[in-house]
């Protein structure tokens, strides 16, 4: 993602209250994560514990505690808070662009900088936020949402702070989307839906999923964010995804399912419970995972 100008580590460390380990001329004029890292990048560390190459990146956002050893050549820019620094940043990219209404569709509504491909049918109420990418072949029904802001957040002084989100969607060839869907665009990675992929009514899909290739997923769906669900995977009707997780290739989940930690092997999954307390309810979840046991 390429930031609004390019900053020297001065000018850095005065936009995001930061301390920066060197000073010099060296430029930064790019953001990337630590999933896709970009060459001599800025990128940030939320998670102090956290394991990665770093070698890509030209500096790094950090907390004033990390204690890791990072080499020489990259920059460590300290701050209090990362998410209110990364923030700050994400601030300057970030800006409110003009909407209009797509030629040759009727009542269809888009920002800037949108590309719609060959065969597309896009019914009245569609709405496509700016810099979206959408494929040949894709139908999207009414009223639903195409890159609205993800549900990102980060707490300062107790109070709850939006978290500006410049990714983008990209939606490829042959996806078809029910009516009153809702996916959000990624905080600087985009949210990605692969060819085939089918999506039912009222589903969300959240900042920077992956949905792979011939997957389908029923109604009443959600997904939290940035998990990535494999290829030819069916999805059953109301059932709940937890973040930061992945889902193997050829799963099958059952309707009203809840996905809390990643899937690693193909097969068919199901889950469900009457609501009871919380107390009553993690009881009885060890105690259901272990009845396999007394059957042997």
């Amino acid at each position: 993602m390429k930031l609004s100008k390019a900053y020297n580590s001065y000018e850095l460390c005065k936009l995001i209250d930061a301390e920066c380990s060197q000073q010099s001329s060296r430029l930064f004029d790019t953001l990337s994560t630590l999933s896709n890292p970009l060459p001599k990048s800025l990128g940030f560390i939320l998670n102090d514990s956290d394991k990665h190459d770093f070698s890509p990146f030209g500096g790094l956002l950090v907390n004033k505690n990390f204690s890791q050893d990072i080499d020489d050549s990259i920059y460590i820019f300290r701050c209090d808070n990362v998410m209110h620094s990364l923030t700050k940043l994400l601030e300057t990219i970030s800006s409110y662009s003009e909407y209009k209404l797509l030629d040759n569709f009727y009542n269809v509504t888009v920002g800037e900088n949108v590309t719609v491909g060959k065969n597309c049918i896009l019914y009245p109420g569609v709405f496509i936020n700016h810099n979206t990418h959408i494929g040949d072949n894709v139908i999207i029904h009414p009223n639903t949402v195409v890159g609205s802001d993800g549900f990102g957040l980060y707490k300062d002084h107790e109070k709850w702070q939006k978290i500006p989100h410049v990714g983008s969607v990209v939606i490829e060839d042959n996806v078809e989307i029910g009516s009153g869907t809702t996916i959000d665009r990624g905080l600087i990675d985009n949210t990605v839906l692969k060819n085939n992929c089918k999506i039912d009514n009222l589903v969300h899909v959240a900042h920077n999923v992956i949905i792979g290739c011939n997957t389908a997923i029923a109604a009443c769906t959600g997904i939290a964010g940035s998990t990535i669900i494999g290829n030819n995977c069916t999805i059953g009707g109301g059932s709940g995804i937890n973040g930061h997780i992945s889902i193997c290739d050829d799963v099958h989940i059952h309707g009203m399912s809840m996905i809390t930690k990643s899937i690693k092997s193909k097969g068919e999954y199901a889950s469900g419970m009457a609501a009871d307390s919380v107390r009553n309810w993690r009881k009885n979840q060890v105690l259901f995972r272990n009845l396999y046991k007394k059957n042997r």
